[in-house]
């Protein structure tokens, strides 16, 4: 919630986040990594356009990134070494994120010419994509848009375009803890959560958060303070 008035949350995709649907349910189980979205025909031509534009018309979307419910080590494009790591991996990449980051700017510029002159401000949440975070490909966050890796920080570029219409970043899985993850998903919701906020008040843009899944124990009630109160604050759950 923003100091001086209400927040209306935009719907930028599934669940109403800006991400991509690399992870339906009706085809998906955690901790899958998901499946890139592009494949149709307009989007297909769009990428072989832009790949041609730069000197590479032979390059073409990915073939060897899986299906919904692999794990990184068992594709090419993910694995050890893997095409996402080629400078045709990484033009891909650029692409695929570029176009998520558009369309979100699109929305919440169509948005601010709704709510003008009205005492509100817009907001956009961002999928917690912290399965695969401590693997080095981070791969469901790449099929979901997120072209977060180390050393490329995937989600500064949001709140940037989100700083563009003032608005305000909301993410999710504040209440989760590395230590309740199971081992072989490599999660990291906590190292993500910090990720995220502290890009957006790096763009100095307002924060917000909430839980991913209802939870009722004290510890993750605690989990959610800290974030919220990340810089030494002494605070304390319910008993």
């Amino acid at each position: 919630m923003s100091n001086c008035c209400p927040d209306i949350e935009v719907g930028l995709g599934p669940a109403g986040e800006l991400r991509y649907p690399s992870y339906p349910q009706s085809q998906w189980a955690f901790p899958g990594i998901g499946e890139f979205q592009c494949y149709d025909n307009y989007l297909r031509l769009e990428f072989k356009v832009a790949a041609t534009k730069a000197g590479h018309p032979e390059w073409d979307l990915p073939d060897d990134a899986g299906t919904y419910n692999d794990t990184p080590e068992k594709t090419g494009f993910f694995g050890s070494n893997g095409t996402y790591q080629t400078e045709k991996g990484k033009f891909f990449l650029t692409w695929y994120s570029n176009k998520l980051i558009y369309h979100g700017d699109q929305i919440l510029e169509e948005a601010n010419k709704v709510f003008f002159g009205c005492k509100v401000k817009i907001a956009a949440k961002v999928s917690g994509i912290h399965w695969w975070y401590k693997d080095e490909s981070h791969a469901s966050e790449l099929t979901s848009g997120y072209y977060n890796l180390v050393g490329r920080d995937g989600y500064r570029p949001i709140a940037r375009m989100l700083s563009r219409h003032y608005g305000t970043l909301n993410f999710t899985c504040l209440e989760m803890r590395d230590s309740k993850q199971p081992a072989k998903a490599k999660c990291g919701p906590e190292e993500l959560v910090q990720q995220v906020l502290s890009d957006g008040w790096t763009e100095n843009i307002d924060v917000a958060g909430e839980n991913a899944l209802p939870i009722y124990v004290p510890a993750a009630y605690n989990q959610i303070l800290l974030n919220a109160r990340p810089n030494g604050v002494n605070i304390s759950g319910p008993p």
